[in-house]
């Protein structure tokens, strides 16, 4: 009867063993398939990036349709690039086929090709971006935008692997493989019949969602070190440090452009540097300064006090433009410099480069407004 009741119990502790021995196994073919795969222009160490790179290994080891989502600027192309440099087609071609960008009545000839006198300006036979992928990878980015006629073509196509060019009677085969991008939601677009759902299923075999920056906690700063010495070597320009200030101004923003807009801010911040070894938040562009500061005024402290919006000082009850406008822009130079101490730790030095404030200019608004360490 002892033995009896054991049973289950050893069959339990049996299951365990199994289990545990395929997940150590799983995890090993996952590192090694990460250990492989080159990740060289992929810049950052978060874990929302590593996801996506340990899902773009395991693309590469397949041929299955890939789809990669996430927001405009976050890296699509790059990833499937990636995707392809790491795969058995590396040394084929990567066609991109950029299908907001293709004009309506061309589409079929673009991504087919045609005969010569198949429509009017055809003088000369077309090879297609189809055919030219043979054998290697198609990157069609936002899919989304590709037309609905279209759409219907490129199923059979996905199918049967042939096709048949504008005006041809014969079919081409072409063996490519399919990895797709978009920013947009396509299974709201599937309910607006905007696109094929039975489309969207050979699409995402597998799929890849890339995360925004802002949800890449450490990455900013890897990233913005990575692109300004390049940079620099790119134009032969002696190496500029990124002061503790620009960091920590970069990853106060959201950057709704993502790593693109990045990018961008910091050549901007190269050519406003100018000969300067460091740069400072002062150098980053206009539009983006603006945002960091709109969102640097808030108050410090909960127990003081907001400005009165209104007051019952003038017989309409509202208070003279310019008493009001003077409470608003005390109130904001309060909490600016209440944040800046902060930010500063206390050195006025550091405060001094932050804010581009004269140490004596500092002092004064510091007194103005009476705050010290103190009663910070």
């Amino acid at each position: 009867a002892w033995d009896y009741l054991q049973k289950p119990l050893m069959i339990d502790s049996t299951l365990l063993s199994i289990n545990r021995a395929l997940l150590y196994h799983t995890e090993k073919l996952s590192r090694a398939c990460l250990g492989t795969f080159n990740r060289e222009k992929i810049i950052g160490d978060s874990t929302r990036i590593n996801e996506s790179v340990h899902n773009a290994a395991r693309a590469a080891k397949n041929d299955l349709s890939t789809l990669i989502t996430g927001e405009t600027g976050t890296g699509k192309e790059l990833f499937a690039r990636a995707i392809h440099q790491n795969s058995l087609r590396s040394q084929e071609n990567f066609v991109v086929v950029d299908c907001a960008a293709l004009p309506k009545t061309l589409v079929e000839s673009i991504l087919f090709g045609h005969v010569k006198g198949s429509f009017t300006g055809a003088d000369k036979n077309s090879e297609g971006l189809v055919k030219s992928a043979h054998n290697g990878t198609l990157f069609l980015d936002e899919v989304g935008e590709l037309p609905l006629a279209t759409q219907k073509t490129f199923l059979r196509v996905l199918q049967e692997k042939k096709y048949r060019p504008v005006g041809d009677k014969n079919e081409i085969e072409s063996d490519f493989r399919l990895v797709s991008a978009t920013n947009r939601d396509l299974d709201v677009l599937v309910k607006q019949g905007k696109f094929r759902q039975d489309l969207l299923f050979r699409l995402g075999a597998i799929s890849i969602e890339l995360p925004p920056l802002r949800k890449r906690d450490g990455d900013v700063g890897l990233i913005a070190s990575h692109y300004i010495n390049r940079f620099c070597e790119i134009n032969n320009l002696p190496a500029k440090a990124l002061s503790d200030e620009l960091l920590a101004a970069m990853c106060s923003y959201n950057w709704p452009g993502n790593v693109r807009e990045l990018i961008s801010a910091l050549e901007n911040a190269l050519s406003a540097a100018e000969r300067n070894s460091i740069l400072y938040p002062d150098h980053l562009p206009v539009a983006i300064r603006a945002q960091i500061a709109k969102f640097s005024i808030k108050p410090r402290d909960k127990d003081r006090a907001p400005v009165k919006m209104v007051s019952n000082a003038a017989d309409d009850g509202l208070e003279p433009f310019r008493k009001y406008r003077e409470e608003i822009i005390h109130e904001a130079e309060r909490h600016y410099l209440g944040n800046l101490m902060d930010s500063a730790e206390w050195n006025i030095k550091r405060a001094c480069k932050i804010s581009r404030l004269s140490r004596p200019r500092l002092y004064a608004l510091l007194k103005k407004h009476d705050i010290s360490r103190e009663n910070g």
